[in-house]
């Protein structure tokens, strides 16, 4: 089904939960808990379909967006690396041997393809102490395909600012934050009053992440098996999800420092149990309107805390409601006219303490990728009980960069 239907599809789905979320607030108001109870279950039924489709209209957008990014990110890692873009004929050689050795072996490969393949052999940026790791870095065509999953599993990644770099050496990004510094008046023939700007510097390291996977002799064997898209599904999607719980709730401390541990405080609630409209506008405010206006600005939350922020005000009358679905393709779905991200790693219950909301800029967190996830073959490892293993690994940091930019909601 095209975007625009699903969002149209969707739109359709918003009286109904409006008016079941009103009902069951009038008759709460009556003490009619049974006939509340009924209405709840309207608005959750409503809900859950309306949820399904959101899912399927952002991983559309995810598609369309990566589609947009792959060939600029990949022209961009070539030029840092002082490359030039191999053309399609060799990209294609390189696909295609990168293939045959993870389906068959290097035994399966021609000369031609092994030195294909050695261009792009894990170095020594990967294991300090060793220049011959034997695994590959994947293709171009295989990456955005991995990205894209890992994406469907990392809330923060959808949004935050990716760095590549070649090499895993400490890299040192400078931040400012400007805001408050305001012109001088001054006389005829005055002296001008120096307003320096202060800069410091934040430490992006590259911590090592690796997941493992076995696959039977009988898939490798099948060619009916598509075995690149396996791999590539499971490892984007555990990848996704490390990336995520790292660079949203990571300390710092041997971690990324996660995007909830950086941020700082924007508005804490009146109750520990309850969220209220106010106090959502309150978080909005209490960021700069030079973050505010950024196209990267919005909120994010765990889907669960989505579900709460749903129903504010829409069983309140004519209320503006605090949460609005888009109807036309290319606008996203909004809450309090700005865009939001789900994170399945943030706070997913309304408690003392509890983070459960950022807003802010969120392109002032950045996420050091260090070159491309790398693949490894074990041939021999498991092939007593008929079977090959496959590594994976990949090495990222977090950190934000200015944390007058991003602000949470505390409990």
């Amino acid at each position: 089904m095209e975007l625009l239907q699903l969002k149209q599809k969707r739109a359709a789905l918003i009286p109904e939960m409006k008016e079941a979320a009103k009902k069951a607030a009038d008759a709460r108001t009556k003490g009619e808990e049974s006939r509340a109870a009924e209405y709840d279950a309207e608005f959750d039924r409503a809900e859950k379909e309306e949820r399904e489709l959101t899912s399927q209209i952002q991983r559309l957008e995810r598609i369309e967006e990566s589609e947009r990014r792959a060939a600029a990110d990949h022209l961009n890692k070539l030029d840092e690396r002082g490359q030039k873009p191999e053309g399609p004929a060799k990209t294609a050689d390189y696909e295609s041997a990168f293939r045959t050795w993870f389906t068959r072996g290097m035994e399966a490969l021609s000369p031609e393809e092994r030195s294909l393949l050695s261009e792009k052999r894990g170095t020594a940026d990967q294991v300090t102490t060793s220049n011959g790791l034997g695994g590959f870095t994947i293709p171009t065509g295989f990456l955005p395909e991995l990205e894209r999953a890992m994406k469907d599993y990392s809330g923060i990644m959808q949004v935050a600012r990716l760095l590549r770099t070649a090499s895993g050496n400490v890299l040192y990004i400078p931040t400012e934050d400007d805001t408050s510094t305001v012109a001088n008046k001054i006389g005829e023939g005055s002296a001008i009053t120096v307003q320096d700007l202060t800069f410091a510097q934040r430490q992006l390291d590259a911590y090592k992440y690796s997941t493992q996977m076995r696959i039977s002799w009988e898939l490798m064997q099948d060619s009916a098996f598509n075995l690149e898209a396996e791999v590539r599904n499971v490892f984007g999607a555990r990848f996704g999800r490390a990336m995520n719980e790292t660079c949203t709730i990571g300390d710092g401390t041997g971690d990324p420092n996660g995007v909830v541990t950086a941020s700082t405080l924007g508005k804490q609630t009146a109750s520990a149990t309850a969220i209220t409209f106010n106090e959502m506008i309150d978080l909005l405010h209490s960021v700069d309107p030079a973050y505010r206006i950024s196209p990267s600005s919005g909120f994010m939350m765990h889907d669960a805390i989505l579900a709460v922020l749903k129903k504010i005000t829409l069983g309140s009358g004519d209320i503006s409601p605090l949460w609005l679905p888009s109807v036309r393709q290319g606008d996203p779905d909004t809450i309090l006219g700005k865009p939001y991200w789900i994170n399945q790693a943030m706070d997913s219950t309304v408690a003392a303490t509890k983070k459960p909301v950022l807003f802010g800029d969120f392109s002032k967190y950045v996420i050091r990728l260090v070159q491309d996830v790398t693949v490894i073959r074990l041939n021999e490892r498991y092939a007593d009980n008929g079977l090959v293993g496959f590594v994976g690994w990949a090495r990222w940091d977090g950190e934000c960069v200015n944390t007058a930019a991003i602000k949470h909601l505390l409990n």
